[in-house]
């Protein structure tokens, strides 16, 4: 048998039997050419434009955003402030008597400007405050395993109820029925008196217009912090 060197990456195997074989040998992984460099460290046009485009508006955003003083001492009325980084959610904590109070805002369940109702005030009053962005928030009010939740909205003057539900303890045999449990009634169709006194049991433990305004002013701010982070994470992911 005789082995003959063709080229730098080729052998030929040669027999006196048979025909000749050609063996192709690895090529070194390491080697890269300088066609493939060029591809793999090379970025469109489009993307260029794009990373351009998110980095004037994350400077636009970062030049544009100042945070309102009465946030910087905190929630009012003793509430605590749970706001997870790079969550949609923020939430406010307190412990009244013997019930745990849980206030949950979720930036994605807002409404829209000018999508209040607090009143029936005539269209002058209407149009001073239409750049007014209410807050949607959730509180739960428990003890003993069973709550109260309360679906509200503020605007910061006034506080709101749009849904009341009572959900109580469940045992195994409830657990095991997915029938859906009553959980209240309208809460718009209550009696005037009845709803008046939902509404000072929630003020009674601090859910106030107070604290709707706080909420309020958190919900725009966590938002524009959140975006900008989100930017900028984008604008990394593009960029790499």
């Amino acid at each position: 048998m005789m082995l003959t060197l063709q080229s730098s990456q080729t052998v030929q195997l040669s027999t006196r039997a048979g025909p000749s074989v050609l063996i192709r040998q690895p090529v070194c992984r390491n080697r890269r050419s300088v066609g493939c460099s060029a591809s793999s460290n090379s970025r469109s046009a489009v993307s260029s434009s794009l990373i351009s485009v998110l980095k004037d508006e994350l400077k636009y955003e970062r030049d544009y955003y100042r945070r309102e003083e009465s946030l910087l001492a905190g929630p009012p009325n003793d509430f605590d402030l749970d706001d997870p980084e790079g969550k949609n959610a923020f939430y406010l904590l307190k412990e009244y008597k013997n019930e745990a109070i849980v206030i949950e805002v979720d930036l994605d369940n807002q409404p829209e400007v000018g999508d209040d109702d607090y009143g029936d005030g005539d269209d002058d009053d209407k149009d001073d405050d239409s750049d007014v962005v209410p807050v949607k928030f959730r509180v739960s009010i428990g003890k003993q395993g069973s709550a109260l939740i309360f679906e509200c909205e503020s605007n910061g003057e006034v506080v709101v109820i749009n849904h009341l539900a009572f959900e109580r303890a469940s045992n195994n045999e409830e657990e095991e029925d997915d029938t859906p449990a009553y959980t209240g009634p309208v809460f718009d169709e209550l009696d005037d008196t009845l709803q008046q006194a939902f509404l000072d049991y929630l003020e009674e433990r601090g859910i106030s217009a107070e604290l709707g305004e706080y909420m309020r002013l958190m919900c725009l701010d966590k938002t524009a912090l959140e975006y900008q982070a989100w930017l900028q994470r984008v604008r990394d992911f593009i960029a790499q």
